[in-house]
């Protein structure tokens, strides 16, 4: 495959710095940034898990939250919640020092729980062979290497059924991702 004669120049997502990357997936300049980013990955990973557990443990049928409380299930800031109710925006119940309380009802209406709206719906998609490309056809229809197809696959995440020596891809994953490109 012939070469041009540019270079891509990237920014660096972790340090900022400008660099050449090696291949066009590279999002870092050095290994040490790499490891630098996972590390933030892994803490931030652990912190949900910890903020889950947390959440679990409030009662749904409990009528008034603490502020700690609607940051939790909310993902709203204490900065933020006590400026709207310093503001009126929120109605709140003030039962002495440290005992804010927050009307649950009235912050399931106006805010979504920050669980509830990263959920999606899941298709259920049909591994028919009448609502399958293979891998061959895939290839003939949109004039692309069998190889580049499969990098395409795994990179967008498109789930894929073996039967017998065919691999076969939901037509609608592939159209929407060939329209999309």
């Amino acid at each position: 495959m012939p070469r041009g004669n540019y270079t891509i120049q990237r920014c660096c997502e972790e340090c900022g710095k400008i660099f050449t990357p090696p291949t066009l997936m590279s999002k870092y300049c050095y290994p040490a940034c790499s490891k630098r980013a996972y590390k933030k990955r892994q803490i931030a990973k652990e912190k949900e898990a910890i903020r889950q557990a947390l959440i679990r443990r409030i009662p749904s049928s409990k009528g008034f939250l603490t502020v700690k409380e609607a940051m939790l299930i909310y993902g709203i800031s204490k900065d933020v919640l006590y400026r709207m109710i310093r503001q009126g925006s929120i109605p709140s119940y003030n039962f002495g020092q440290r005992l804010t309380r927050l009307s649950r009802q009235y912050m399931d209406e106006h805010f979504k729980a920050k669980n509830r709206s990263k959920k999606r719906k899941k298709e259920t998609l049909s591994f028919e062979p009448k609502d399958c490309y293979t891998i061959g056809e895939i290839a003939k229809k949109f004039h692309i290497n069998d190889s580049s197809v499969f990098k395409h696959i795994r990179r967008h995440s498109i789930p894929t059924c073996q039967i017998g020596n065919y691999v076969y891809v939901p037509k609608s994953e592939i159209d929407k991702l060939y329209k999309s490109l």
